[in-house]
């Protein structure tokens, strides 16, 4: 998914536990794999090719869904911060989760123990499409609503 969905679902969550900075912070901190990738690469360099690699579904460089999408690593990240605060850590832990599973819900190759590459969840939901908009609307409606 994109920046933007993983943003208001972060912002859906807050609004439910009364924590947004942590829950926004839980939702986005997982893409920093990212922007380690866009640098090694020089993708932030150069607008057409950011462009490029941020609208694609396929990930030309195989390291932008990198070890912190590993479900082990949220695990023991999560594990790790709540011994220093349960509820934030709970906050957090759910945002970071739902980025999880939003990305293992669109169509881009979503590997959950990277690097170990056996398992590459693909989801139903085509990666920057009139799909996503539409959750995102839905996320957007669901933040107002409640």
């Amino acid at each position: 998914m994109t920046l933007p969905t993983h943003l208001i679902t972060g912002l859906v969550i807050g609004k439910i536990t009364g924590q947004y900075s942590f829950a926004i912070v839980g939702a986005l901190f997982v893409d920093i794999d990212h922007i380690f990738s866009y640098v090694k690469n020089g993708v932030l360099i150069n607008p057409r090719k950011f462009w490029k690699t941020i609208t694609d579904t396929n990930d030309p460089y195989g390291d932008q869904r990198y070890i912190l999408h590993n479900f082990l690593i949220f695990l023991a990240l999560i594990g790790i911060f709540l011994f220093f605060n349960q509820r934030l850590s709970l906050v957090f832990g759910l945002a970071y989760l739902s980025h999880l599973v939003l990305d293992a819900l669109d169509n881009a190759d979503y590997f959950p123990f990277f690097p170990n590459k056996k398992i590459n969840l693909r989801g139903p939901v085509k990666y920057f499409s009139r799909q996503e908009f539409l959750l995102m609307f839905v996320l957007v409606m669901t933040f107002f609503l409640i």
